[in-house]
């Protein structure tokens, strides 16, 4: 009996040392992790002596290498990596194979994000206990090797900014935890009345948490009823009106749902009142004049935006390419073609030293598209 109560303990203490959840130090892995051309990073406590020039806080995301989004998701965590370096270690592992993780990474020369290859496959499952979750999912972890949170790896830059700005609460996080997995196993059962209280009870604890907005309107939507998601988002847009996530949202749901047209012009001028990063504004200006192409009020719109987002002279190159990229879309609607040929041909040079080649090429596609009317004009006037 006592060997029983033995070995029920040590069983215990086994889901104790590898919990992964909110509050909880999952400590060093006893599981071999095959690294792809860079260094091993510590998953526990970071040791000042030994961990030198790590930085204090670290994202751990599992990800499938061969999964249809993992390249996006990839450049995702790149850009944040470059943007925080000194402040956030960023570690990729994959349960896939080494020889695709080195496949995939070949695809992605210039990513300095760390990566591993889980080949026992049981780190994985012991991170990823206790949640219905799909990959790739992200922990946050601070220098103690402690988890600050874990999430949908989609939403780890706004999570980082929230801890930078010492708003991501961890008692708050511990009582998400279980909502969540409450509000994706209503997902998961199809249940979406179920789904959609979870969500709000969700949002009820944090207003903040950006899955279980997502989750809220999708029920809203799935129910035939966008009028209350509607009605939803503007109530959180009130208790945290500088979350931009609000805003796009409801931007997102105006696009797809003509009964909320005439709900536009106000969210413009709403948008306008926050005191958004300069990256922030030209995103909204761009989906404004890609959502409502050509319509006056939407145009003039993005113009207002844009004429009140001045860029700082120590802008990254990047920052400075997507203003101008969507700089050239908004005089192109106003048919500027001279000015939008010459917003863009800058825009394509700044973009050829950033991580985003995605962007690189679409800004290329739109230059070249510039410049066949540009030429198809004069040859229309000879």
């Amino acid at each position: 009996m006592k060997k029983l109560f033995l070995f029920a303990a040590a069983i215990a203490l086994q889901g104790m040392l590898f919990a992964a959840l909110p509050g909880d130090k999952p400590g060093e892995t006893r599981h071999k992790l095959s690294w792809i051309d860079c260094s091993p990073a510590p998953l526990g406590k970071i040791d000042a002596e030994k961990h030198k020039n790590i930085p204090a806080c670290r994202a751990v995301v599992f990800m499938y290498t061969r999964a249809q989004d993992s390249n996006r998701t990839f450049v995702m965590l790149e850009n944040l990596r470059r943007q925080y370096y000194k402040k956030l270690l960023v570690i990729a592992i994959t349960p896939d194979q080494v020889s695709d993780a080195e496949t995939f990474r070949k695809r992605h020369p210039d990513a300095r994000v760390r990566m591993a290859v889980d080949q026992s496959r049981r780190l994985t499952p012991e991170f990823m206990k206790g949640t219905i979750m799909l990959f790739p999912m992200a922990f946050l972890m601070d220098a103690d090797g402690m988890i600050l949170w874990r999430g949908e790896a989609v939403d780890l830059p706004e999570i980082f900014e929230r801890y930078q700005a010492g708003k991501l609460d961890l008692n708050t996080q511990k009582k998400c935890d279980p909502l969540v997995y409450k509000m994706q196993q209503a997902m998961r059962d199809g249940n979406m009345f179920k789904c959609r209280d979870a969500a709000a009870e969700l949002l009820k604890v944090d207003p903040a948490n950006p899955s279980a907005l997502r989750m809220l309107v999708f029920a809203y939507e799935t129910l035939g009823n966008p009028g209350a998601a509607w009605k939803a988002v503007q109530e959180l847009t009130k208790k945290v009106p500088g979350l931009p996530r609000l805003y796009f949202t409801a931007l997102d749901l105006i696009v797809r749902h003509s009964t909320l047209r005439a709900e536009w012009p106000g969210l413009i001028r709403n948008f306008g009142k926050q005191p958004f990063v300069p990256a922030v504004r030209c995103a909204f200006a761009d989906a404004l004049l890609s959502s409502f192409q050509f319509e006056s009020a939407a145009v003039l719109g993005a113009k207002e935006i844009l004429a009140a987002t001045p860029m700082a002279l120590s802008a990254q190159a990047e920052q400075m390419a997507h203003l101008l990229a969507v700089r050239a879309r908004l005089n192109y609607a106003l048919g500027n073609l001279d000015s939008a040929e010459a917003d863009m041909a800058e825009a394509v040079q700044l973009f050829k030293s950033s991580a985003d080649k995605n962007m690189l090429m679409r800004a290329q596609k739109q230059l070249q598209f510039f410049r066949a009317i540009i030429a198809d004009k004069k040859e229309s006037a000879r």
